[in-house]
């Protein structure tokens, strides 16, 4: 998969360039957001998946799916683009928690502020971990990542996300709780 070139965002999404300014996201047609959505996951995974653009700072469905796989463009960070596929796991168990954190970091919430409130909605049983592995797309070259200091920091390798909430570090071979201790 070739690299991408973080200047190379005002080329393929021209609209997001123009209405770009510090602290706003940026404003993606729909169709550059869908196509950006999609990127994030082979067709076979894309094709038939529901697909949620942001508008006004909330995220609406764009095209309902079918095979129960959800798609977006997240924005960690209000300056970020970041396309992201969930499979139908996740679509249940992260993607709710993803969707309120992209939507109160862009409504002026600190990081620390956003964190604190998904942990409580965990909590109170208002969002459920997955049951079982759950994983999530990111094989997009058009991710765009920026700091905290809203300074351009490019772009991450193409990967994927396993989530598994009740795996133990015995289950990794005791990896997880530390660094292993010095041999005596």
């Amino acid at each position: 998969m070739r690299r991408f070139i973080p200047a190379a965002a005002a080329l393929l999404f021209p609209a997001a360039a123009l209405a770009q300014t510090a602290a706003t996201p940026p404003i993606l047609s729909e169709a550059e957001e869908i196509a950006l959505a999609r990127s994030a996951a082979p067709a076979e995974v894309t094709d038939e998946a529901t697909i949620l653009v942001l508008r006004e700072g909330r995220y609406q469905t764009a095209a309902e799916g079918s095979n129960g796989v959800t798609c977006m463009v997240s924005r960690s960070l209000p300056l970020s683009i970041e396309p992201i596929c969930y499979d139908p796991e996740a679509s249940r168990g992260i993607l709710p928690m993803e969707i309120r954190r992209v939507e109160l970091r862009l409504s002026g919430l600190s990081l620390e502020e956003v964190d604190s409130r998904i942990v409580e909605a965990i909590g109170n049983g208002e969002f459920a971990l997955p049951q079982r592995p759950a994983m999530a797309y990111m094989l997009s070259a058009g991710q765009i990542l920026y700091s905290d200091a809203e300074t351009s920091v490019g772009a991450f390798v193409p990967h994927i996300h396993l989530y598994m909430p009740y795996a133990t570090a015995e289950q990794f071979g005791g990896l997880g709780g530390g660094p292993p201790a010095a041999p005596a």
